[in-house]
């Protein structure tokens, strides 16, 4: 049985660069794997950190992976696993003209979400998002609460998401309070972060390379100090925990799937209170509320995808 992985543009430091290699190696135990565009030829341009994705290298990988998927003999037992299903969203097009028997995505946002970079055209891209999703005999989302923003979507599943098999580390403290959130926005709440810098000292921000020099940054800190106004899953809980740095964030999106509520905030006293009990040692490191089901994603998607 072939599994065809379509992924997503690798863009450097972001999950999608270490899923464009983990998912073939994890999937392969039970699939014959073939990724569409792993020909395409990479610039190693260095792109915008306040981006997800370099827009037109992201689009023209789409086009390229068209092309060769349009070129391509399907067997009659093909699978099709699409790796994010809104951006930049060319690819499920084609399946209208050639689509296997069972086709799958994941949704990693919307345009819909609170101050997405499609949010100028939110509602002309929410109707082609929507129709795109009933392309898919199922469509994996990482939370309920990304789950309940699809409430039009019949085919959504709950999967969380996979972590990173790295090295942790448990480096001597250097910072008082980061963040690593891309600096837009969405992910950054500045009136907020002004006022906890004030109080207490001010939140570093660091430019890392490697995955190696990120995960030794987050271990050299105390607190990660989150502020998103949107998040449908929250990769950085994961990394700060495993590295041994605790994450405060808001207690709102998706975080209370991740985190206790200790270390969720609802206004800025809460959050003042919370990352000071943090820089005072009474938060430790907390565990992760989903960690067995993170755990467990590639088991549970090919379960998905079986079940069908």
């Amino acid at each position: 049985m072939r599994l065809l992985i379509v992924p997503q543009y690798p863009t450097k430091m972001r999950y999608q660069e270490w899923w464009s290699s983990e998912f073939p190696k994890q999937l392969s135990k039970k699939f014959e794997v073939k990724i569409i565009g792993e020909k395409y030829p990479f610039s190693k341009s260095i792109t915008n950190p306040e981006m997800f994705s370099p827009i037109s290298q992201a689009i023209d990988f789409e086009n390229y992976q068209i092309n060769e998927y349009m070129n391509m003999t399907l067997w009659n037992d093909d699978i099709l696993l699409l790796n994010d299903i809104s951006f930049p969203g060319l690819f499920s097009n084609v399946l209208y003209h050639k689509k296997p028997k069972k086709c799958y995505a994941i949704c990693h946002a919307t345009s819909i979400n609170n101050l997405d970079y499609f949010g100028h055209v939110h509602d002309s891209k929410w109707l082609v998002e929507t129709g795109h999703s009933k392309l898919f005999n199922k469509v994996f989302v990482a939370t309920d609460y990304h789950k309940k923003k699809l409430n039009k979507w019949k085919n959504t599943v709950v999967t969380f998401l996979p972590k990173h098999e790295y090295t942790r580390y448990n480096e001597s403290k250097l910072y008082d309070i980061i963040n690593v959130s891309r600096p837009t926005p969405q992910k950054v709440d500045e009136r907020l972060e002004k006022i906890i810098s004030k109080r207490y000292s001010n939140i570093v921000r660091k430019t890392t390379s490697t995955w190696d020099d990120y995960y030794k940054f987050l271990s050299q800190s105390k607190c990660l100090f989150i502020s998103s106004k949107e998040e449908t899953f929250g990769y950085q809980i994961l990394d700060s925990v495993y590295n041994n740095c605790v994450p405060i964030a808001p207690n709102n999106f998706s975080y209370p799937e991740l985190l206790p509520r200790e270390y969720l905030y609802e206004n800025d006293e809460e959050a003042f209170h919370k990352v000071g009990n943090v820089l005072s040692g009474q938060l430790r490191v907390p565990k992760i509320i989903c960690q067995e089901k993170i755990d467990k994603f590639y088991d549970n998607l090919i379960g998905e995808i079986n079940a069908v």
